[in-house]
């Protein structure tokens, strides 16, 4: 009996679709024995001939107008992986309109646009599959919409961008500073020319919001996700986060409330060296949860990259293929039932390091510990370095405080006149 037939449809031949367009051709018979169906690569499509060419596909597979894809009746599957929300947004409605399937690694995409793209295909009965947009080759949407569904979970963290994660990672090694390190990064490619997305915290924040949809159960909106980069990240704050037995991570945090509202926030952290975040280096990502049921999990892999990326992409067309021939559509799209609100950043309680110059003079460390005080600001450790100059370096670390009493105390010490500037500001993981 011939094997049922799934067509597939990439749109863009770049480094991400390239990569699909490999696997597709290279596993074909692996698929059809897992699955039963045999996927067929239809059609390639960029506006870009020489990435056209560079997929090595014969032309009669290959077009320049992504309406080719969209108006063949044998593609089942459209794969999106041109990024951005234009026109990207209208050629996966279009798809989902004409009863077609969505894969899609568009993080922004989703992050802005997932409840009415989701609601689309609904209505026209296929699915929006997207476990790449969040950490490439890890199957991380899969974990939390599936696998781990049963449980309510209490937390999440995530190492989520690689870029940052490679510049801090080479700065706790090497005590280099961050714009040498970023140098280095675009160098070797693993930053963008420009490279605002990553090192200033959007792409891990719309990939905060992905993973809280699923973890959480609620569409949240990106922009309620306070956002914070690695730019003020000094080799003198990394070097000391080391001496206290910390390493530095731009983390993207979820962590529910008791009274049902969430927290979520994308920030630099000192996270204690025992922690299994802390082991995570170079481009690699994970995702630390902690829920109900399964207690404390984690998964770690490669969260970019053209070979990882593409075998998540592959993965969820695995998925609609195994479900064609059960006579279905996918249901892991069922998340975001539920309407959440996100806790304002003024309420968020976590401990704080501090770095100052202060004056060499008696009283300096009185002053600051009395609006602290006033504050309801708590002090764990304070080290004070051997004065060299009139100025002082004055280390503070504290006990867990509300985000608003922490930054009232901090611009209140700000305004001493012992005070020469506030160097940094880092929080810690509790």
């Amino acid at each position: 009996m011939a094997s049922a037939k799934l067509g597939v449809g990439v749109i863009g031949c770049g480094t991400v679709g390239g990569g699909v367009v490999k696997l597709l051709v290279a596993e074909q018979a692996q698929l059809r024995r897992k699955t039963g169906v045999t996927v067929e690569l239809r059609k390639a499509v960029d506006t870009d001939a020489a990435k056209r060419s560079a997929t090595g596909l014969p032309p009669a597979l290959l077009a320049e107008d992504a309406n080719a894809v969209l108006a063949d009746p044998e593609i089942g599957v459209v794969v999106e992986v041109i990024g951005g929300v234009n026109p990207a947004r209208s050629l996966v409605e279009g798809a989902l309109a004409a009863g077609k399937h969505v894969v899609t690694a568009n993080k922004e995409l989703v992050a802005k646009h997932g409840p009415e793209l989701l609601a689309l295909a609904r209505k026209h009965g296929v699915t929006l599959h997207f476990e790449a947009s969040s950490c490439g080759g890890i199957p991380v949407i899969h974990a939390l919409g599936q696998s781990l569904a049963a449980n309510r979970f209490e937390t999440l963290l995530g190492i989520v961008n690689g870029t940052t994660n490679f510049i801090l990672t080479k700065m706790h090694r090497e005590g280099a500073e961050f714009a040498e390190v970023l140098a280095e990064a675009q160098r070797l490619g693993y930053a963008e020319a420009d490279p605002t997305a990553d090192v200033d915290g959007h792409d891990a924040a719309y990939k905060l919001a992905i993973l809280a949809a699923m973890a959480f159960d609620s569409h949240f909106d990106y922009r309620d996700i306070h956002t914070e980069g690695i730019r003020n990240i000094s080799a003198r704050d990394i070097a000391i986060a080391k001496d206290y037995g910390y390493v530095v991570k731009l983390l993207a945090i979820g962590a529910a409330h008791a009274d049902g509202r969430v927290e979520l926030r994308v920030h630099p952290v000192l996270v204690p060296e025992e922690h299994p975040l802390a082991a995570v280096s170079d481009a690699f990502n994970a995702v630390f949860a902690r829920g109900n049921y399964v207690g404390d999990v984690m998964l770690y892999g490669r969260g970019a990259g053209q070979l990882p990326t593409a075998s998540a992409i592959v993965g969820d067309i695995i998925d609609l293929a195994m479900h064609q021939a059960q006579g279905g559509t996918s249901p892991r799209m069922n998340f975001g039932t539920q309407a959440k609100a996100v806790v304002p950043m003024g309420e968020v309680r976590t401990q704080y390091y501090l770095r100052l110059d202060v004056k060499d003079r008696p009283g300096v460390l009185a002053a600051i510990a009395r609006i602290f005080g006033d504050c309801g600001v708590s002090i764990s450790a304070v080290k004070q370095a051997a004065a060299t100059t009139e100025s002082v370096e004055l280390v503070i670390f504290t006990h867990e405080v509300g985000e608003a009493a922490f930054q009232k105390a901090v611009a209140g010490i700000g305004k001493l006149d012992v005070v020469v500037g506030v160097r940094a500001i880092i929080r810690a993981h509790v």
